[in-house]
Order: structure tokens, then C-alpha cells, then sequence
């Protein structure tokens, strides 16, 4: 390869040193032209040599095993590892008032993704992870004693009692140490066998599917996905958990003005489009159609029992649908504001959990004297009545080569004063919940930081307590309070992450419902609560 770089070198420095005073102005041009020739044969050869060397050594290497689908135009992959310290503490009220509780653990979350996108705009996402919660990836270490992956647990139960005189031990009653009909009969030659029936199992270290969908852009502005998608709205931690895959459909619709976009307008959205000088705005809306509870048979046949046959109630799915317009204006690459209204609500049907009605108490609160305690059920997540408008906004700027973010959500359910009343507390409305908060610096590379905190208030009747985040007050509505995060990065792609949060209950008459990690049964009235998390992070 260097002889032949040489000789083009030479030929054109021939060329360039002849006298062309002795020559006519036609030869030295064909010597020119001959250089040129020459010099253009050696570059292709040189371009051959170069390519057969790199077809040679691509083909005996590593990456020539792998053989994918012609259909295929790329892939990603990408993942995440984090080993956690988690302290949870929390103080009883109601009837249990001044107890208290807590929980230190170890935890570990592992994340595997790929993203294959195919020809004509079509791609696949899959997304593996660890525990199968919908709200939590994290797996508590040494919770399968002596290192186990998983453990069963078994309770023994009585199959069957039978007896030599009697065919039946209905009503049979233990009298002087002998067993008896209610008839006054001594049943003799009693015998009783027993099994074992599972009555815990936890999985510990399994890899679930956590996304697995469909996606398709037909065109720039429009993004269609089906499947366990990743969220598709903008949102807050006040309303959505961020571990939240929902199942079903999601339609992205984006729109710019003004030259380019500064940013992605959405949750997931993974690539940024390149800055354009001047404002920009960005219009999108996205719409989700998510099957929130499956209820197997729609239509059942007769069960047969009796003539005529007994007739079984139909069934209907639960679905929840979401709606949100909203807009971005970029006002420079660094300074945007952003404002994105939507409007959830649910269909009816369902199981019985989900289709409520939903209360939120426990049997440790202590209700006041208008609650209707007949319409206490202690339900803590049905669904019914919710119809919520939620708006998230954020006005993110850069000063002093610094990031700054103010920020905040507000919530409101139109049908907060049905939902009370058919939880029993007509005397209360409990329907807002709302956020606000602050940040300063960013994490995009080695040696960057962010401080960010907010103050959330989150009333009884407000919100869905099964999608709200589970970190935030152990996963509680009628709460109020704060919630700190610093985060520094180690490197480009490891960082360290320390939170604290505090809440307190609002209403004193009312639990506190939903559940976290305390380990209490759902709405448990809570006073207080704190949380500590010190992450170590991996992203790639």
C-alpha cells in the first residue's frame, strides 16, 4: 500500500517538475493528464487492497457470527444495574396511634433492553428486568435465606375428618374429651388426614418481561405503539410511577414550528433532534387505550346447576383511557417551557377489587361521627369514580453555565365528591393533589451534578392509588410532604444517588390509603413516614 501511494506521489511530482517552457501547451497537458490517470488507477487499487483486507478480517471476526434478519436496520441495546441501601420508617395512628415501624434492605435491580428497529418504520422493543411488581424492579438481597434464588412456603391444612358411625361432622362439638354429634352421638374410630397447601412463593432472582411491544412511525409526526409499552404522557412521580409499563395502546402525535425542535416531547422518547438557531414550538398529543383489568370470560355458560339452568352475570373488561395536548417552547436550546394538560378516566367492569367501591380506610381508623360505616369496606383500590384532569408544567433554563428546572403537577377529580360519598364520607371531598418543585444542574456526564426537590400534597380521593409511586410516602394518598434527591456522576455512564422524603396524613379522620414496603395492611392509617435510598447506578 505504501509503494503505491509513493509511485502517485512521484508521477504528480514528475509531472509538476518538468520544464514547461520546452514542451507545447498540448504535451504538457497530456502529461498531466497522464499523472492524473496514473494517480486515480492507484487510488482505486489502493481502495481494493483495502477493502479485501477489511472484508478479510471482518469475516474471522467475532461479529461475523452473529447473523441477523435482512429486515432488520439496527439495533439497540441498553441496560441498567443499581445496588441500593433502603431505610423505611413509618408511625401509626388510629387506634394504633404511636407504634411504629422500619425496614432497612439491601437491594439490587438489573434491566436488560433491546430496541430493533426494522424496515418500513417498524420496531420492537423488549424490555427484561427483575421482580415482577408493576411498580418496582428491585430485589431484596438475602430475602431467600443462605443465598437461595427462590424459596416455597407450605402451611399444613386438613384434607378430611371421617368417622365408622357417621357420615358427617357438621355441628359435632368436643365434650369430656370426646368428640360428639350435636345429637349427643360419640363418634368413634375418628381419623383425620391433612396436607400441605402453597402459601408463599417468592421468585427472588428472575428475569421478567417488563416491556414487550410493537411500534410504528408511518409518518414524522405520528407514532403508534401496542403492547406493555412504555408510558407515553408526560407526567410527574405524583401520578405515574416511572416503573410503569401500561398495557395496551398509545397514539404520539408531534408537530414543530419555527425550524427544529431542541428536544423530545414525551416520557420515553430516547433521541433529540439536533438544535435549530432561534424559537422554536413544539405541538403534541398522545393518547393512551390501556386494558387496566382483564376479567378472563366476557360471556359464561350456564352453569347447569338446575333446571333451568342458572344464568351467570356477563363480564366486562376494565379499561382506562387517557387524553393530553400539550406544548414546548424552546426558546434557545437550553431554555424551554412546557405545559401538558391531560384527562384519565375508567370504563366500567372488572373484578370485584378493581370496580370498587373504593374506600381507603382500615379497621384501625378512627371515624368520625358522620362517616357512614355500613359503606366502609376497606377497599383500597378500586377504581370507581375517577375522572382526573392533570397538569404538569416545567420552565427549564440555563444561567452561569448552570441548569436550572422549576416544576410542578396539580390533579384534580371531577368525581372526588361521588367517590367520598361511596367510600362513606360524604362530610369530606379530599380531590386535589398537587406538586411543586425546583432543580439545579444536570446529569449528562462524568463530574456532573443535580440537587432537585419538591413539595407534594395528595388528597385521599384525587388519584388512582395503584399507579402512583410507591417510593413517595410508601405509596399513600392522604399525605402530604417533601422529597430531596442529590445525584453526582461518577463517570459518564455510573452515578451515586442519595433521597430522602418525609410525609404526614392530612385528613386525621380518613387511612391513609395504598400500600408500600412498611409490610401493613392497606390503608393502615399512617401518621408519618421517611424514606432514605443511596443508589449506585448503572446505565448503558
Amino acid at each position: 500500500m505504501t509503494r503505491s501511494i509513493l509511485c502517485g506521489t512521484i508521477a504528480i511530482a514528475f509531472a509538476s517538475a518538468t520544464p514547461f517552457a520546452a514542451d507545447s501547451d498540448e504535451a504538457r497537458l497530456k502529461k498531466l493528464e497522464a499523472a492524473v490517470s496514473q494517480l486515480q488507477q492507484e487510488n482505486t487499487s489502493l481502495k481494493n487492497e483495502l477493502h479485501t483486507q477489511e472484508s478479510t478480517d471482518f469475516a474471522s471476526s467475532s461479529a461475523a457470527k452473529i447473523k441477523m434478519s435482512d429486515s432488520i436496520t439496527e439495533v439497540k441495546l441498553y441496560g441498567e444495574g443499581r445496588l441500593r441501601y433502603f431505610m423505611n420508617e413509618g408511625v401509626a395512628a388510629g387506634k394504633d396511634a404511636g407504634d411504629t415501624g422500619q425496614r432497612e434492605r439491601l437491594r439490587y435491580r438489573l434491566r436488560l433492553g433491546a430496541d430493533i428497529k426494522l424496515q418500513e418504520n417498524w420496531m420492537l422493543g423488549v424490555l427484561l428486568e427483575t421482580n415482577n411488581s408493576a411498580r418496582s424492579a428491585n430485589v431484596t438481597l438475602g430475602e431467600n435465606p443462605v443465598f437461595a434464588k427462590s424459596t416455597i412456603s407450605t402451611t399444613s391444612v386438613l384434607n378430611g375428618i371421617t368417622s365408622s358411625n357417621a357420615s358427617s361432622l357438621t355441628g359435632a362439638t368436643l365434650k369430656g374429651g370426646k368428640l360428639t354429634t350435636t345429637s349427643g352421638k360419640t363418634l368413634t374410630a375418628v381419623s383425620a388426614t391433612k396436607g400441605n397447601v402453597v402459601s408463599n412463593v417468592n421468585v427472588g432472582d428472575t428475569l421478567f418481561v417488563g416491556r414487550a411491544f410493537l411500534r410504528n412511525q408511518p409518518t414524522d409526526w405520528l407514532t403508534i405503539s401496542g403492547g406493555k409499552i412504555p408510558n407515553p404522557f408526560v407526567s410527574t412521580r405524583m401520578t405515574w410511577d416511572p416503573d410503569i409499563n401500561p398495557e395496551g395502546f398509545s397514539e404520539q402525535f408531534k408537530w414543530t414550528l419555527g425550524g427544529g425542535s431542541h428536544g423530545p416531547s414525551g416520557k420515553d422518547v430516547k433521541e433529540v433532534v439536533a438544535p435549530q438557531p432561534g424559537m422554536t414550538v413544539d405541538l403534541f398529543a398522545n393518547f393512551g387505550q390501556f386494558i387496566y383489568n382483564d376479567v378472563a370470560f366476557e360471556n359464561t355458560f350456564n352453569t347447569g346447576s338446575t333446571s333451568p339452568f342458572d344464568t351467570v352475570p356477563n363480564g366486562h373488561d376494565r379499561w382506562m383511557f387517557e387524553y393530553q395536548i400539550g406544548t414546548k417552547v424552546n426558546f434557545t436550546k437550553d431554555a424551554y417551557f412546557q405545559i401538558a394538560p391531560s384527562f384519565y378516566h375508567y370504563t366500567g367492569g372488572g373484578t370485584a377489587a378493581t370496580s370498587g367501591p373504593f374506600n381507603g380506610d382500615n379497621a384501625l381508623v378512627i371515624l368520625d361521627n358522620k362517616a357512614r360505616a355500613e359503606l366502609v369496606t376497606f377497599n383500597q383500590t378500586g377504581v370507581n369514580d375517577l375522572a382526573v384532569i392533570d397538569i404538569p408544567v416545567e420552565f427549564t433554563w440555563k444561567m452561569l453555565n448552570t441548569r436550572f428546572s422549576i416544576f410542578g403537577d396539580y390533579a384534580q377529580n371531577l368525581d372526588a365528591a361521588s367517590r367520598a360519598s361511596n367510600a362513606g364520607h360524604e362530610n369530606t371531598r379530599q380531590g386535589q393533589a398537587w406538586q411543586l418543585g425546583a432543580s439545579i444542574g444536570q446529569t449528562k456526564k462524568k463530574g456532573d451534578w443535580e440537587l432537585r426537590g419538591w413539595y407534594q400534597h395528595s388528597e385521599q380521593f384525587a388519584l388512582d392509588p395503584n399507579i402512583i409511586d410507591d417510593d413517595i410516602f410508601d405509596g399513600r394518598l392522604n399525605m402530604q410532604g417533601y422529597f430531596l434527591q442529590g445525584t453526582y456522576m461518577l463517570t459518564d455512564a455510573v452515578s451515586i444517588i442519595l433521597q430522602y422524603s418525609h410525609g404526614s396524613r392530612i385528613d386525621t379522620n380518613l387511612g391513609t390509603a395504598g400500600s408500600g414496603a412498611l409490610g401493613t395492611p392497606a390503608g393502615f392509617p399512617l401518621q408519618s413516614t421517611n424514606l432514605v435510598y443511596i443508589d449506585l447506578n448503572l446505565k448503558f
